[in-house]
């Protein structure tokens, strides 16, 4: 081997007898096939001992002749290889000109100690992958950025090693979905960048540009491509753009990179539940450190599209994608969503995380409006602040059930138990009206038994009528009004719903319309729980469905004539049971008149009447006692009522019930005074 190599180093490849003899015998203890082969080995054997792999361009220097001259022992090189006798020393090179070769540590040890030498079984060789071409391609690049080669190079040597490798399937779908080699190689890049990483690295823009085009110009184009967002890569879907200067493959990158093997390294996008689709959602918008603009959102919402088609088995995700078209708007929605569940509001001022800034100021337009998608199909409210950028955006009922389903009264707000009034709480009571009026009330409270009720309701939504019972009780204070709706509850079993009017009134500016719409929103609540229909009860209706006004007089009067539309389209629609009582008939608006099935009038009541109520009330009267007492004083039944209660109470004090001539003497007290006969005070 010493022999072979002194002769042979610097020798031009000329082959004397002497070296040929030599050759042979290299040729023979090494059982090579050929004196070429024997030639490459000796140099390499020669090179190796003073620590070093060799080239081909080495193998030039070597033996002192021309590079073409070398090339042509690539097929002896090859077969060495093969045998296992060489290897390469840099398997992941792919040009065979840039490769260098080595002989195995075992068979250099076998030769220097002249023991026989015996090749091991050769390992099979891994397969050339995926990654290995990214790998080379990195490899290239580099080169190109190093000016060892041109760009137009870069791109040729690229392409023919697709040609090459075609089968891969990375290559195959890059082909597919990118035309531009140019493009084909950036997406390489990316894969190497994201399988250096074990995290799964981004690719820096800038400087990966720079590295693979020759003109700075070129670099220029292709960046400003991806950021305007019309570049292949990012319109094929393959790749994201997560900062101004960085990008980073995507799922569908992911899948076409790893195959089968995709999900043990992009994000779950899949087979999420409701509450881990939001919240991962909402980790896309806040893992990324990039301020808000029209990139970013671009980015974000492409996100939202992977999540949604990769969840079909959310019911809410296809029932919003119906009703709310835009994407940015579902965003929004489920970033409500988000903050719900972790027992937190969505303030307006959030919106700045989803909207670049002039965008952020129209969305804040429309919601405040009314005109926004969310706000129009009834699943957001808006509870405003005196700082507009301080409103909260609350789902309601409606999205609620349509986002948790079945665990929705977790997050629903009760009606509160302080305006329901229990049937069995109420304490029956005898009424006495004159036989019109009892008679009306009567078939009242016929209709409203659940088997009636039913029935009624049957009957006309087959006639395509709406199926709300609507009454109107209307008359003199103290005639019985809500006492009649009370005892009408009693006998049919029904839960009131009380309205506390003075609740319903706000200074703040479209905080009357939200109140009235939650009171018609509670009762539909109430009566999802309920196993009969509960009624609704308005007392004094006359505050809220009073007449319309001008609507250039006042703020005000836009605030009433908004909450009557609101009740008029309530009233339209109901499905219940809503009772008004007021003593002012003459305030409300005629447009409420049709809307009410039952309008039933409370006169005072007339003598006979009035002496039924003193004899029931004070049962120790004569008959013709009360019959003095009816014709003495026109007192409605709530006014007899008072006269009672301060009888009782002198009882209690005294022992004895009071005497008629004292009962005479209550009710003489229970009229004010007139003033008119006062002395004036103040200015004439």
């Amino acid at each position: 081997m010493r022999l072979a190599a002194t002769k042979l180093r610097h020798g031009h490849l000329k082959r004397p007898a002497a070296l040929v003899a030599s050759l042979k015998a290299v040729a023979e203890s090494l059982s090579l096939s050929s004196i070429e082969e024997a030639i490459v080995f000796v140099a390499v054997f020669d090179r190796q001992c003073g620590g070093a792999a060799t080239t081909i361009e080495d193998l030039s220097s070597y033996y002192d002749c021309s590079t073409l001259e070398v090339v042509e022992f690539t097929p002896h090189i090859k077969t060495l290889r093969e045998r296992g006798l060489m290897s390469l020393d840099n398997p992941s090179e792919h040009m065979v000109m840039e490769q260098s070769f080595k002989i195995s540590i075992d068979i250099m040890n076998m030769i220097i100690e002249g023991r026989e030498v015996s090749i091991s079984p050769i390992q099979p060789r891994r397969e050339f992958d995926q990654f290995d071409f990214c790998k080379v391609v990195h490899s290239l690049i580099e080169k190109r950025s190093n000016n060892t080669i041109l760009t137009s190079m870069l791109m040729k040597q690229i392409e023919e090693m697709e040609d090459e490798h075609s089968s891969l399937p990375l290559i195959e779908k890059a082909k597919s979905q990118l035309m531009d080699i140019a493009d084909r190689c950036l997406l390489y890049e990316v894969c190497n960048d994201f399988i250096q990483d074990s995290d799964g690295g981004n690719t820096t823009i800038s400087s990966t540009l720079k590295d693979i085009y020759d003109h700075y110009m070129d670099s220029v184009k292709v960046k400003r491509q991806l950021l305007d967002l019309i570049h292949p890569l990012l319109t094929s879907n393959l790749v994201d753009l997560t900062d101004d200067d960085e990008l980073r493959l995507s799922s569908p990158g992911i899948e076409i990179l790893f195959g089968d093997e995709a999900s043990l390294y992009a994000k779950g996008y899949a087979n999420l539940d409701r509450y881990t689709f939001v919240n991962n959602l909402y980790r896309e918008i806040n893992d990324n450190d990039m301020s808000m603009s029209t990139r970013k959102q671009w980015s974000l919402l492409r996100i939202l599209a992977r999540y949604e088609k990769a969840n079909p088995q959310l019911n809410f995700i296809t029932t919003l994608s119906h009703l709310i078209r835009d994407k940015e708007d579902r965003l929004l929605f489920y970033m409500i969503c988000r903050e719900l569940i972790n027992n937190d509001q969505y303030v307006m001022w959030q919106l700045n995380e989803l909207y670049p800034k002039e965008e952020e100021m129209k969305v804040q337009r429309r919601l405040k409006n009314g005109l926004h998608p969310l706000v129009m199909y009834g699943l957001v409210t808006v509870e405003k602040d005196s700082m507009f950028d301080r409103a909260i955006l609350k789902l309601t009922d409606k999205a609620l059930d349509l986002y948790l389903e079945s665990d929705a009264s977790l997050f629903q707000s009760a009606v509160q138990d302080c305006d329901i009034i229990q049937p069995d709480t109420i304490g029956g009571k005898n009424l006495f009206f004159e036989p019109i009026l009892q008679q009306q009330l009567s078939t009242l409270q016929e209709s409203l038994q659940e088997k009636a009720y039913d029935a009624l309701c049957r009957r006309l939504a087959e006639k395509n009528l709406p199926t709300g019972v609507a009454v109107l009780l209307y008359g003199e204070p103290g005639t019985g009004k809500t006492e009649s709706v009370m005892q009408l509850a009693r006998a049919t079993g029904r839960k009131i719903y009380h309205v506390d009017i003075s609740k319903t009134k706000s200074c703040w500016f479209g905080e009357s319309e939200k109140i009235i719409k939650e009171v018609f929103e509670n009762y539909r609540k109430l009566c999802k729980k309920c196993s009969r229909r509960p009624i609704l009860l308005f007392n004094e209706a006359d505050a809220v469905f009073s007449k319309r006004k001008d609507v250039n007089h006042s703020n005000v009067a836009q605030t009433e004539n908004a909450i009557q539309n609101i009740l008029l389209e309530e009233m339209e629609r109901l499905d219940g049971i809503l009772i008004a009582t007021t003593n002012l008939a003459t305030n409300l608006d005629a447009a409420f008149e049709r809307r009410f099935l039952f309008k039933i009038r409370f006169e005072r009541p007339t003598s006979e009447v009035k002496s039924r109520i003193w004899i029931d009330k004070l049962p120790t009267l004569q008959p013709s006692e009360a019959l003095q007492l009816s014709q003495s004083y026109d007192f409605s039944g709530g006014e007899i009522d008072n006269i009672v209660r301060k009888a009782t109470l002198e009882e209690v004090i005294t022992g004895t019930l009071p005497s008629l001539p004292r009962i005479l003497e209550l009710c003489s007290q229970e009229k004010l005074a007139s003033t008119s006969s006062h002395r004036r005070l103040g200015f004439a």
